[in-house]
């Protein structure tokens, strides 16, 4: 996969500590790549995007094994909604620039912003404490301070 972290199992004893595995680098991996939301750059969203939505899909195969899965998999689903917007925003915005259609341009801009805005606020209260990814974040064996 294109800027995918790779998965090693060469220390998994078994398969449940090999998706314990697979959660915990997809985490590291979407959790690495979230600068994108702070940036102006759509190749760094979209790879972002991607990034959650690996680790959506790890979680989905790990969910009957462990159903307190479901926050952080609804949050991802939501979070990968609005990443998804605001990237057709900007391909809609490029397509408008190569028209010759600066007002539809400038408005899939703005909604582009809007849904990154969304997007970043999701991601940033699913660390909170009782956040979507407490119990993900433990299950992965990450710990991190609230400050």
């Amino acid at each position: 996969m294109k800027n995918a972290l790779e998965l090693r199992f060469a220390s998994a004893a078994d398969p449940p500590d090999a998706q314990r595995h697979i959660v915990r680098v997809r985490f590291a991996e979407a959790v690495r790549k979230q600068t994108a939301l702070d940036l102006h750059d759509d190749e760094a969203l979209h790879a972002f995007r991607l990034a959650c939505k690996r680790l959506r899909f790890a979680l989905e195969r790990l969910r009957p094994r462990a159903p307190e899965m479901k926050r952080a998999q609804t949050l991802l689903s939501r979070l990968t909604g609005e990443l998804g917007l605001a990237h057709d925003c900007a391909q809609l915005g490029l397509l408008a620039d190569e028209c010759n259609a600066p007002l539809v341009a400038a408005r899939a801009r703005r909604d582009r912003d809007r849904y990154v805005i969304r997007a970043r606020r999701l991601w940033r209260h699913a660390f909170r404490e009782t956040g979507e990814f407490a119990q993900l974040a433990a299950y992965a064996g990450f710990t991190w301070s609230v400050s």
